[in-house]
């Protein structure tokens, strides 16, 4: 018995040494590792938290870097179709060949265009202002149309570019449809007016030098791709962004300051769960499956409250609760206010005279003509015209209320956009072409009773034809009929005039 004690003893002895030395050796380890962990900073194995001390709350995250903000689409539409596309290209042509005078108009059209870049950006990123303030917003568009204008009147000197510069001045009046509530007829009669000056350019260098045949058609494709861009994002006029900030805001640079969004707040200590609330979906679906009792908490409504029982509210058209209608827009200024009174013209340029842009002038007289001269009129109101001797052509374009007395011509008298015009033919001449125009007056004498007169989408044309037999000064006023009857005959298209008899 003695002797299995000691044994047992023994045993223990042996245990418990071995055991002091497993704990020897963790220690070593425990304190190495610990070493290593204060040098590193780090450790590769998660540490439980302590229950003591909560955790730190994380670091707040470092300065985000500027975020880039995207142009609207209108904007961004403009710059690949318009700027990039057409001007950029029509800039650089007018570089190669074209005097230093055009290059300079050539570059203030196209500060003109940015500009307008910068009236389209904050147009799509602002709400609509009022008329005061989009009145000021105007002021550069308008300041680069009187430069342009200017620079044409400085150059007059320039003969042998002056046509080309009068094209361009032409095309100076372009930024005025974001005052047109309908822009794309805008730029449609600014494009007819730069095409009557782009001819002359085409008629006198066609055979000379195709740069400038490519140089006319350049400009006259940016107005068309100007008009497409209009038409696509601004059908009836400027588009504003009702959601977008104030001009004032837009001014201050607010829009910079928003781009950079705030940094986010710490997360919040952590908590003991609990249980869900229901919110949310959680809740519809909740409420869902109580079948009909989810229609216990409405409210019944009154017979006095129903409108289609209660005709004084449809009368009234009041609902409760529905925020008003917003005012009308204010109607915009003409675009005539932002395109500015263009200086009158009446000079001899080559064998060309050129009258224009002349109002309420009643005694212009062209005299001493020649057979190889033509006469231009354009842009004019109420004035009357004389001209004394024989001509080549005469072309009464755009203009108002003009009267034109003219003794003979060559070729043809064309009159195109000019309504309530007077023409008084006292020689004669071989043909009258009308184009788009409304209530006219033709006098002929009896030398041009020969004359063929066509028409083109023309109303309310009268002829005075001389009465045989009497004094000079008694005519008989008949109309160029209107409606037409087209049959087909034999495969073909037979048009006719239709008389009414009774």
């Amino acid at each position: 018995m003695s002797g299995g004690l000691y044994s047992l003893a023994t045993i223990i002895k042996r245990l418990e040494a071995a055991t002091s030395r497993l704990e020897d050796i963790a220690d070593s380890h425990g304190g190495a590792a610990e070493r290593k962990q204060s040098a590193d900073g780090s450790s590769s194995y998660p540490t439980a938290p302590s229950a003591a001390a909560p955790p730190p709350p994380p670091a707040a995250p470092a300065a985000a870097a500027p975020t880039v903000v995207e142009d609207p689409k209108s904007v961004t539409a403009f710059d690949e179709a318009v700027i990039d596309g057409k001007v950029k290209p029509f800039v650089e042509l007018t570089k190669t060949f074209a005097s230093p005078t055009v290059v300079e108009i050539v570059g203030l059209i196209e500060k003109q265009f940015k500009d307008l870049r910068g009236f389209i950006h904050l147009s799509a990123t602002c709400q609509k202002p009022d008329q005061k303030v989009i009145e000021s917003l105007l002021t550069p568009l308008q300041a680069g149309i009187e430069v342009i204008m200017s620079a044409k009147e400085a150059n007059r000197k320039e003969r042998d570019w002056f046509t080309h510069i009068t094209f361009l001045g032409e095309a100076g009046t372009h930024v005025g449809w974001v005052v047109s509530p309908k822009p794309g007829s805008y730029i449609n009669e600014i494009k007819e007016s730069v095409t009557y000056y782009g001819n002359k350019v085409l008629k006198e260098f066609k055979s000379k030098d195709p740069k400038h045949v490519d140089w006319v058609k350049a400009l006259i494709a940016i107005l068309d791709e100007l008009r497409k861009y209009v038409m696509e994002y601004h059908t009836t006029g400027l588009t504003w962004n009702p959601k977008g900030i104030t001009v004032e805001a837009y001014r201050s640079g607010a829009t910079a300051a928003s781009a950079i969004p705030p940094p986010p707040p710490p997360p919040p200590a952590p908590a003991a769960s609990k249980p869900s609330t229901g919110g949310g979906a959680a809740a519809v679906f909740a409420d869902l499956n109580r079948g009909e009792d989810v229609t216990k908490g409405l409210r019944k409504v009154d017979k006095s409250e129903m409108t289609h029982k209660n005709p004084t509210l449809r009368s009234s058209s009041v609902v409760s609760g529905v925020p008003p209608a917003p005012k009308k827009p204010i109607k915009p200024t003409k675009p005539q206010a932002l395109a500015g009174k263009k200086p009158a013209k009446f000079a001899l340029e080559g064998n060309k005279w050129a009258v224009e842009y002349q109002e309420n002038e009643r005694s212009l007289t062209i005299e001493n003509v020649e057979i190889n001269q033509s006469v231009n009129i354009y842009g004019c109101k109420n004035s009357t015209i004389v001209i004394k001797g024989k001509v080549n052509a005469v072309t009464l374009a755009n203009c108002q209320g003009t009267s034109v007395l003219v003794e003979s011509v060559v070729s043809a008298i064309s009159v195109t956009r000019a309504p309530s015009f007077v023409l008084q033919i006292t020689g004669s001449a071989p043909m009258v072409q009308l184009d788009s125009t409304d209530s006219g007056q033709i006098y002929l004498s009896k030398n041009s009773l020969g004359v063929e007169i066509t028409t083109a989408k023309c109303s309310s044309i009268n002829v005075s034809l001389p009465v045989e037999g009497e004094e000079e000064g008694v005519f008989e006023e008949q109309a160029v009929p209107e409606m037409l009857r087209t049959t087909v005959k034999d495969g073909k298209l037979v048009t006719g005039v239709v008389e009414h008899v009774g």
